[in-house]
């Protein structure tokens, strides 16, 4: 058989699996969100990589003393993926120098190509995690059950919008998952050899976002405690497995330090990490760090279960956890490698969520998705019982889940494509004369994109070196009560941008939280603070002329997304 009939074969029997055509389904509901905000200057993706941060991270990452927020690993993938736009901007830019590369570099055609390719990638990693975390089921439960987690993790609401914008959270979920699933393979299968790339995928994982160390660090441990208590193949045959496990970590390890630039940028590695552990995880604290603060934090990933999979869900997964440790006793190699994605789950709560104090959807990203695993193994149960009266039954209540599974993504779909931001760049573009001048604030992720006749500002009290510029925009660190002498005639806001200078502490104390850190200086903002409230409240000579907020009308409420489905306010000078 030749190479082509080799491919026709192997397409063939794609197009006979379920799993591929799960995988379609999957692929289009991460269609919606490829041309988002697109052309501009920049994206609208909060927290994202690209277009612009995964190019400055990996300059930042292997300069002397230099360090980035995040690791470099998906930022060498974009930069390779992405080398003819950022190659053409070094030969049309005027000279070398800074100024002259940023100015060439931010323009909109090669803006807009670093964004798509960006997210296609994370496309492609999001189906990958379905791929993965359904092998992993088939081996922990059969066949079945593997094609039922796939199907659910497809249906996770979360997981459609990080699948298909340029945040990191989506890339290190799959690189995590293909670690979990060979270390699943060296238990279940006794196959030592599946430690060296588990062990790497591992390492890329926390080369792509670090928090990934908290799936591994009590679940890797814990479990080979109990592949080793439980199963006797691993005490057979100690020599073999020990040397496996000790040369695949050596190697995972080095590479993820010559990665990460430790080897090469100590200085900057060790601030980074210093960084890690200081301001980025307790300046956005949301708890006190007590007891109590944890047990709210427990309440409150209860009560966000529902951004994920529809509640009934939780039922499933419970009965397939069940499952799973009543396989237990029977103390062989699939039941202890069955417990592997629920000590993943402990272990990501534990050592991340009670320790960096948060709750934000993408931070309980990880434990939706390894929850996928039991929920097919409950389904394989329940909706193929040997009892008609009973799987009769239970597949229509399966059917109604789904159902309200696939409306709560198409949600998350029409938020993409609805986003408030359109129907305010329609009234700019009505109504913004040439030469009128716009003030505007927050990050470039928060706000629409401008008429090119008008003159815009923003205002802001972050340092001018500190922004992420954006063409045709004017940069001005006034404070913000000064509008009488800036004098614009209209003034374009994003709402969650106002957030941090809203009233927030007896909200936050009241609910058993804590206002993050870097709210505070907002909150103390007593000037700027009355400026917003006088502004809402027509004190000022400019009336609200469009309100822009997200209406879901058929499709369910999008909350919990910073850039998604968030009002934008605009306000016009009084005659």
């Amino acid at each position: 058989m030749n190479g082509r009939a080799r491919l026709r074969e192997r397409a063939r029997q794609w197009c006979r699996s379920p799993l591929f055509w799960i995988l379609c389904a999957a692929l289009v509901f991460r269609l919606a969100g490829i041309g988002w905000g697109l052309p501009a200057s920049d994206g609208w993706d909060d927290d994202g990589v690209a277009p612009r941060n995964f190019l400055v991270g990996l300059a930042q990452t292997y300069t002397s003393g230099a360090y980035f927020a995040y690791p470099p690993l998906h930022m060498i993938l974009l930069a390779l993926l992405t080398a003819p736009g950022w190659i053409a901007a070094l030969s049309n830019a005027h000279s070398l120098t800074q100024p002259e590369l940023i100015a060439e570099i931010i323009r909109v055609p090669y803006m807009t190509f670093f964004a798509v390719v960006a997210r296609l990638v994370s496309v492609a990693m999001s189906l990958g995690t379905i791929y993965a975390i359904g092998k992993t089921t088939e081996i922990i439960g059969g066949r079945r059950a593997g094609l039922c987690a796939a199907a659910a993790i497809t249906l996770n609401a979360a997981l459609i919008y990080y699948g298909q914008v340029t945040n990191l959270d989506g890339p290190y979920l799959f690189w995590s998952a293909l670690a979990i699933w060979g270390w699943v393979r060296v238990i279940a299968e006794h196959e030592p050899r599946h430690f060296y790339w588990a062990a790497l995928c591992a390492a890329a994982a926390i080369a792509t976002k670090d928090q990934a160390s908290a799936l591994f660090l009590l679940s890797l441990p814990v479990s080979l405690l109990l592949w080793l208590i439980l199963d006797p193949w691993p005490r057979q045959h100690a020599r073999k497995t020990i040397s496996a496990l000790l040369l695949s970590a050596a190697i995972a390890i080095f590479m993820l330090l010559l990665v990460d630039g430790a080897l090469t940028n100590h200085a900057g590695f060790a601030k980074r990490l210093a960084f890690l552990v200081g301001p980025a995880s307790q300046d956005y604290a949301q708890y006190p760090s007590s007891w109590h603060g944890r047990a709210q934090l427990v309440a409150d990933m209860w009560a966000s279960f529902p951004s994920f999979y529809p509640s009934a869900t939780s039922l499933l997964a419970a009965w397939g956890i069940w499952l799973v440790l009543q396989r237990v006793r029977d103390r062989s190699s699939r039941s202890v490698a069955g417990l592997l994605p629920l000590l993943a789950i402990v272990s990501f709560t534990v050592a991340f969520n009670f320790l960096a104090l948060r709750t934000e959807i993408r931070f309980l990203l990880p434990q939706s998705v390894f929850l996928a695993v039991y929920v097919g193994i409950a389904i394989d149960r329940l909706a193929f019982a040997p009892r008609p009266l009973i799987k009769l039954p239970i597949r229509f209540a399966i059917l109604a889940i789904a159902t309200a599974a696939i409306y709560q993504c198409a949600g998350i779909d029409a938020a993409f494509i609805d986003d408030p931001r359109y129907e305010a760049e329609r009234w700019l573009n009505e109504n913004a004369q040439p030469g009128d001048r716009i003030e505007t604030y927050g990050l470039n992720v928060y706000l629409p994109r401008f008429p090119a006749a008008a003159t815009v500002t923003r205002v802001d009290r972050k340092p001018l070196i500190a922004r992420n510029p954006l063409p045709g925009v004017i940069e001005s660190d006034q404070p913000f009560e000064l509008i009488g002498e800036r004098n614009p005639r209209i003034i374009v806001i994003n709402a969650f941008s106002l957030r941090d200078y809203l009233d927030q502490d007896e909200a936050a104390s009241a609910g058993g939280r804590a206002v993050q850190k870097v709210q505070q200086s907002a909150t103390g903002d007593n000037a700027a603070r009355r400026y917003f409230a006088a502004l809402f409240a027509g004190e000022l000579p400019y009336r609200l002329a469009l309100r822009s907020a997200y209406a879901p009308h058929f499709w369910p409420a999008i909350e919990g997304y910073e850039s998604l489905a968030q009002t934008i306010l605009i306000f016009e000078r009084a005659p």
